[in-house]
């Protein structure tokens, strides 16, 4: 497992709540699929609205940049011998024209990966505003992957780990933001750098805290792109954030087609009130959605302690026959 720093940033910065003691292992999670009878919610407050009808943005596409690959990527070769190997983590980066300079991002590569010549799905994962992209490397989601694979629980994929910084933590959505790094820069180059599966069908989006913001905030907007978004202990405390942005509201006035959802929060956790509010819309409108509500708080214990939840979530779209997915054509 790779470490990471931890660099703190100034602006909508989280208080993260540090446990002086270890809490007790998690009770069995609360499932609630949906839906709920219709009662009141009350969102965050909202900046007003001009009342003018928003047009409806056209959907990004997401095509695959002619970027170098990074030197650590290695490359597919074909081999008949059986896999023991375990996966690893690398690091990379990319240059992002919207954040200016280069962007740090770490990858977990699945066992064996590229020996069998065909695609893989792809986890994206965002940290909270005071990690860096070594946070879910921190919280052991290589060992939890290599464990679920070799289980035959999960189709090998890969884990794509991506810096915050400035722009995920001083902007809340839309063109400009960091919504427009992760789906005009990041997905491309992992795409065109990588055996990652190019289709909306391949591609899964997650966070915890300010991640789980994001996460939800840019499938919300463009279901279309992904399989499945979790918001683990999300973070929605932008008052910045408008209508057109802000999951709380987007959720509900979106039509999310297939998107699977997952949100999960702790009992402790100081920012739960929005995350179960965005539940009860969602539950109260009938939109379909995994919640769970778990013993725990805003941490790492509580992180580390339902990744291999998450990560069996994320791959029960994926097949584990590596056969039926397309070829690589890195």
């Amino acid at each position: 497992m790779i470490k990471g720093a931890v660099t703190a940033l100034a602006l909508l910065t989280l208080a993260v709540a540090a446990c002086s003691a270890a809490p007790a292992s998690p009770a069995p999670p609360t499932l609630v699929i949906v839906a709920a009878t219709p009662t009141d919610v009350e969102l965050a407050p909202q900046p007003a609205s001009t009342g003018t009808p928003r047009a409806k943005e056209a959907t990004p596409t997401i095509t695959a940049a002619a970027t170098a690959a990074s030197s650590a990527m290695p490359t597919p070769t074909a081999s008949p011998t059986p896999c023991t190997s375990a996966g690893e983590v690398v690091a990379g980066s990319f240059t992002s024209a919207t954040a200016g300079g280069e962007h740090a991002y770490r990858l977990y590569l699945p066992p064996c990966y590229g020996d069998d010549g065909h695609v893989y799905p792809a986890l994206y994962l965002f940290a909270g505003n005071i990690h860096n992209e070594g946070k879910w490397d921190e919280l052991g989601i290589d060992e939890a992957a290599d464990a679920a694979i070799a289980a035959g629980e999960i189709a090998p994929l890969l884990i794509v780990m991506p810096a915050g910084g400035w722009l995920a933590d001083e902007t809340s959505g839309g063109p400009g933001s960091y919504e427009s790094l992760v789906l005009n820069e990041l997905i491309p180059h992992v795409e065109a750098t990588t055996c990652a599966w190019p289709d909306g069908a391949g591609r899964a989006i997650g966070g915890i805290s300010r991640g789980g913001y994001w996460a939800l905030e840019i499938a919300f907007r463009f279901p279309e792109q992904f399989a499945s978004v979790g918001g683990h202990s999300a973070a929605l405390l932008d008052t910045f954030a408008g209508p057109d942005v802000n999951p709380q509201q987007t959720a509900l006035r979106n039509d999310l087609g297939d998107l699977r959802v997952y949100l999960d929060i702790g009992e402790n956790d100081h920012v739960r009130m929005n995350t179960i509010r965005l539940h009860e819309a969602m539950a109260a409108a009938g939109i379909t959605h995994e919640w769970h509500s778990n013993e725990g708080r805003h941490d790492d214990a509580y992180w580390s302690g339902h990744v291999p939840e998450y990560l069996e979530w994320y791959g029960e779209t994926w097949p584990l026959d590596r056969e039926g997915y397309p070829l690589c054509t890195e």
